[in-house]
């Protein structure tokens, strides 16, 4: 079993491994899952195919279990809760929203015990190992330009997290399902791509997700050097602009989009001053993705 691609291991065999449980590599990290729910076995085959079965149960950076939150709900009004080795954390949802509820779960888990790199929540990709760190709340376009230029040849190295060398300002990749919530699958079906496990209905309103390619999970290892830092801006019906940030507000912004910045006292602020002193940071204002692409480009710091 060690070393299987997902995609390779037959849907059956799949959720019976589930059941029992498995360890999912999802660089850097190594996931261990457990789940009679068979939802969430369709769900990894479609969205996280690329990854490997790493079979080492001990190997595992976090142990998750996706089930049921009582004997009887496994039946009647089913649901759905993660459990992890504290009080849960997270809201229950309906058994057919186990997906969303596992991806709330590892995001707690990396945003809460990662501790060898300042973790921002951002999205990143890359060209020509530069990296572009794209910050912001939902809502301002953040999954949507990155699934954009995700599309266009960039490199995915993360939707959710920025996660910062503090030596080196390098950036270690951790590829997984590119979250796309609302207007933003409109968005991202309209220029052909096909998000994979859509929940209506939910919390945060209809959600999808675009599973990392085979290149991204492969070329997880090869870390990348940030080349800017932009702040997504979509606005409706507003004019295309790029301007320059002042780097002290950037340094509060970028701070409170860490999730680990005071845990690593002064480790951590010395490497958001110099992240924040040695790359050029802007703020942008689009209304449509093409809009946001090209303001990218134009900055011209990966021709």
């Amino acid at each position: 079993m060690s070393g299987r691609l997902i995609d390779e291991v037959e849907i059956g065999e799949l959720k019976r491994l589930l059941r029992a449980g498995i360890t999912i590599s999802a660089p850097p990290f190594q996931v261990r899952v457990q789940s009679d729910n068979s939802v969430l076995g369709e769900s990894l085959k479609r969205l996280y195919g690329a990854c490997r079965i790493d079979g080492d149960a001990q190997a595992a950076d976090f142990v998750i279990r996706v089930g049921a939150t009582s004997a009887i709900r496994r039946f009647v009004r089913r649901d759905v809760i993660a459990l992890i080795d504290t009080p849960p954390p997270f809201t229950r949802l309906p058994y057919e929203m186990a997906p969303l509820m596992f991806e709330q779960a590892l995001n707690w888990c990396v945003a809460t015990r990662t501790f060898t790199h300042l973790v921002m929540h951002a999205a990143v990709v890359a060209r020509d190992g530069k990296a572009l760190i794209i910050p912001g709340e939902s809502g301002q376009g953040k999954s949507t330009l990155c699934a954009a230029l995700v599309s266009r040849g960039w490199r995915h190295l993360s939707d959710e997290f920025a996660m910062i060398d503090p030596e080196t300002l390098e950036i270690t990749a951790h590829p997984r399902p590119i979250s796309l919530k609302n207007e933003s699958l409109e968005a991202v079906t309209a220029w052909g791509a096909a998000p994979e496990s859509v929940m209506e209905g939910t919390p945060k309103g209809t959600v999808g997700y675009l599973p990392p390619s085979m290149g991204a999970i492969e070329s997880a290892g090869q870390r990348a050097m940030p080349a800017a830092i932009l702040f997504p801006g979509y606005t409706v019906d507003s004019d295309p602009s790029i301007t320059k940030m002042e780097k002290g507000r950037a340094f509060i912004i970028l701070t409170a989009c860490s999730v680990n910045y005071r845990e690593l006292g002064e480790e951590g602020s010395k490497a958001m001053t110099r992240l924040v002193s040695r790359t050029p940071i802007y703020r942008t204002t689009y209304p449509d993705t093409a809009s946001s692409v090209g303001l990218v480009e134009s900055l011209g710091l990966w021709d």
